[in-house]
């Protein structure tokens, strides 16, 4: 949230009573605003994905960026084979300094209403930068649910270490926000695939052995999940040392097999207890109980 906005802690005793997780896949060119010149051979994995989703048998959420519905409606198709959830990731995933919230949001609205003939209500902002003003313009335009924020830190990027790690309500907009998952208020580690890849051993350490929130909101990309040539594409004299490394780790390494990860985590929170659901219907829940 940006720092104008004020938030409600939602108070859902459904949801405290219960382990529930909500797998968000961002569909997107690929390494988002990392290239140069967008790049879609990660769109050629969905049918893998696909299939991966079938096997476990659980539902995905995806957000997904307004464009690909005009230039890459097969690939949308083929992911609609699933039990799956589609919402707005913006129109065509610009950089920081690019973006302009609104004609991101209403532009990608109106590809999503060609497509499905029904309106979005939730959004992902990219790179999960998010202000009060962009809040205001989701209401407008009818969304009723996000779920962008990290509350966590980002050099260079935010800094929400004040921002809520549960849902809550932007009360200058009535938008409910699902913050992605962190371990805890304390220990504001996002619990995300790319997360998963970056630090290894010690973070599968902490998953396995931490008491984790009951609602846990996953994200992950396809670059994340399966290797992609374009990662040779990235421009990586134009970041930071630090951030170089990162995304060496993450993208470029080849090292870790991020399917196999994300079995090995749905893997873990099953046998914590928990279900899995889609977003939308965590916020169906959260809407009936919250404040009005």
């Amino acid at each position: 949230m940006g720092s104008k906005s004020k938030y409600t802690i939602i108070n859902c005793p459904t949801l405290k009573n219960r382990k529930v997780a909500c797998l968000t896949l961002d569909v997107e060119q690929d390494y988002g605003d990392l290239l140069n010149e967008p790049s879609y051979e990660g769109l050629a994995h969905i049918p893998e994905l696909v299939n991966f989703f079938k096997a476990k048998g659980i539902p995905l959420t995806s957000f997904v960026q307004g464009s690909l519905f005009e230039t890459h409606p097969g690939m949308i198709d083929q992911l609609a084979e699933l039990d799956v959830e589609f919402e707005l990731h913006s129109y065509s995933h610009p950089k920081p300094g690019q973006m302009d919230s609104k004609v991101e949001i209403e532009k990608g609205g109106e590809a999503y209403r060609k497509f499905f003939s029904k309106d979005p209500i939730g959004y992902r902002a990219p790179l999960g930068i998010i202000n009060s003003k962009d809040y205001e313009i989701l209401a407008s335009n009818g969304f009723k649910f996000d779920s962008s924020v990290f509350p966590s830190l980002r050099p260079g990027a935010f800094n929400n270490l004040r921002k809520p790690t549960k849902p809550c309500f932007v009360d200058n907009a009535k938008v409910i926000e699902f913050p992605f998952t962190v371990f805890s208020s304390i220990i504001r580690i996002p619990i995300a695939l790319s997360y998963i890849k970056l630090l290894g051993k010690p973070y599968l350490y902490l998953l396995r052995a931490f008491n984790l929130p009951k609602l846990i909101v996953f994200s992950f990309h396809l670059h994340d999940l399966f290797q992609l040539s374009s990662s040779g594409k990235i421009p990586f004299e134009k970041s930071s040392f630090i951030y170089k490394r990162i995304f060496n780790r993450i993208y470029s390494e080849g090292k870790l097999n991020g399917l196999q990860l994300l079995n090995e985590f749905v893997s873990l929170l099953r046998k914590r207890g928990y279900a899995f659901s889609k977003l939308v219907d965590i916020y169906q829940v959260v809407s009936e109980q919250g404040p009005k």
